[in-house]
């Protein structure tokens, strides 16, 4: 009987690394009013830009952008983008990584206009039906709803001051690391305890005890699926 091997993939991207947005994603003249637009639009533009040849139009700017993929030997694989400052992307989680890209475009500027923040409505709205099942656990979705509470009382008064404006978005944008940081401390838990559950069945293989082996590795790989312990209320 051989020993389980770990399997994961990093790809480092240095300055730049590919993101699923466009810097003029949104401009002020242009609203979108539902999510399903906005996902489809982003998508038409990077197929657009495929065909031209302007892949560029979609880097975003970073000091460093990891891509990893994470193969899970209960058979799902964990694929996300990461930072120094956290996780900033997840296949399957478009509306987070629109979040991401246009916070970090809108600091980056320095512009925060009322009409690029409102196009956001639809992907903040949906964060909580959208987020992939094996990450809702009670903090993350605790802290998409703190981001949704913020948003909606930032989007509640059209009449601040462009000083209350900012600081009423700096809210949400506190909101969202809190979340960043749960999300990457999430990601964390499902790679240990794959890590320990391979280290035991390893330990035990090489002893010779077989059943012993399969028996721990199982024992440990289980709690995986209590890392998602959220329970929706309605």
């Amino acid at each position: 009987m051989k020993s389980i091997k770990l399997i994961t993939t990093t790809l480092v991207v240095s300055s730049v690394a590919f993101m699923s947005c466009k810097s003029d994603y949104k401009t002020a003249d242009t609203e979108v009013d539902t999510v399903e637009e906005q996902v489809e639009e982003l998508e038409t533009e990077m197929d657009n830009a495929t065909d031209n040849n302007a892949e560029s139009d979609y880097i975003m700017d970073s000091n460093q952008v990891m891509s990893k993929e994470y193969a899970m030997n209960d058979g799902r694989n964990i694929n996300y983008q990461t930072t120094e400052a956290g996780i900033v992307g997840f296949d399957g989680w478009q509306q987070f990584n629109i979040l991401t890209y246009e916070l970090d475009e809108m600091k980056k500027a320095n512009i925060y206009t009322k009409e690029r923040v409102g196009n956001l409505r639809g992907v903040i709205a949906t964060l909580d039906e959208s987020i992939p099942s094996w990450l809702k656990t009670e903090e993350v979705m605790e802290d998409v709803a703190d981001i949704q509470k913020e948003y909606n009382e930032l989007m509640a008064e059209p009449n601040a001051t462009e000083k209350e404006y900012k600081e009423n978005l700096e809210e949400v944008s506190e909101k969202y690391a809190d979340l960043q940081e749960e999300l990457t401390e999430t990601v964390e838990k499902y790679i240990k305890v794959n890590e320990k559950a391979i280290e035991k069945y390893n330990e035990q293989i090489e002893k010779g005890n077989i059943e012993k082996a399969n028996k721990k590795y199982q024992k440990e790989i289980d709690k995986l699926n209590k890392i998602a312990d959220y329970e929706d209320k309605q």
